[in-house]
């Protein structure tokens, strides 16, 4: 038994907890019960707030690092080599999922501007969700030394996201949504769309 479990703020029954799992502050973290941390999951973050709900999975090799909030609802899971990154200690980073929603291998959620995933969201493989971004609005400064531009994401319920897709800040995706694989989505949709391309448009209607 992992020595982790002593350690959590506040733990249910029937956590597991991989040997070689790393979690820098386990004392920030408030877990539910029924909840898996495979082999490699690698939690450095510093957590102003940590709810993990129950029959939560971090499959191997999951990694979240940054400062901020991590709000994770019942029945989530965080499929292999999923990349969390809350931000910096001067930004209001948090990442917040609703319940029934999966993140396939390989996503990259950024909560530096603020990440919102609701309830029933299937979240294919490779999708970015780009809170933070460089200003390019400032040529005589070279990109790399200005500060990040922020900006929330938010999906609200019942989202499909296709494999590679990248959604940007400052968007949210409706209710019932489908976004194609490959797609950029840039503004926010309208509920039970299905959007494609680059920039994303709605092609067909759910209905």
């Amino acid at each position: 038994m992992s020595d982790l479990l002593g350690r959590f703020r506040s733990v249910g029954e029937n956590v597991r907890i991989a040997p070689d799992v790393f979690i820098a502050h386990p004392e920030e973290m408030d877990v539910g019960s029924n909840v898996t941390f495979e082999r490699g999951v690698h939690i450095e973050a510093s957590l102003r707030e940590c709810r993990i709900g129950d029959n939560v999975t971090f499959k191997a090799y999951t990694v979240v690092t940054g400062t901020g909030r991590l709000l994770i609802d019942d029945h989530v899971g965080f499929y292999v080599n999923t990349c969390i990154e809350l931000g910096r200690e001067t930004d209001d980073g948090v990442l917040s999922v609703g319940h029934h929603t999966h993140f396939a291998p390989g996503c990259l959620l950024y909560g530096n501007g603020g990440l919102d995933i609701g309830p029933y969201c299937n979240i294919a493989a490779h999708t970015v969700f780009a809170t933070p971004g460089h200003d390019h609005r400032q040529p005589d400064t070279p990109m790399a030394l200005l500060p990040d531009r922020l900006g929330p994401i938010r999906l609200v319920r019942d989202v499909w996201i296709g494999a590679n897709a990248t959604v940007t800040m400052n968007t949210t995706i409706a209710e019932g949504c489908v976004v194609g694989a490959n797609a950029v989505v840039t503004r926010d949709t309208e509920p039970y769309g299905i959007y494609c391309g680059v920039p994303a448009k709605r092609v067909a209607d759910r209905r």
